[in-house]
């Protein structure tokens, strides 16, 4: 099982697309932050997240066309 982190997203609609995200649908999140540990895990502290978009809208790029 892949370990899981949590994020609380203010806006929930696709930074790309602009539709809603729903439960269970595969995400990409980009967020800022420190390693602050790393050993078999890595720990991460992060201060903000700067960016959600849906898997299939994901082109590699924050921000939209």
């Amino acid at each position: 099982m892949l370990p899981q982190m949590k994020a609380h997203l203010g806006i929930i609609t696709c930074d790309k697309c602009g539709k809603p995200m729903k439960k269970a649908q595969n995400i990409i999140v980009v967020a800022e932050g420190v390693i602050s540990e790393s050993d078999d895990e890595l720990d991460f502290h992060g201060s903000c997240v700067r960016y959600a978009c849906h898997l299939e809208c994901w082109d590699g790029v924050e921000g939209s066309d």
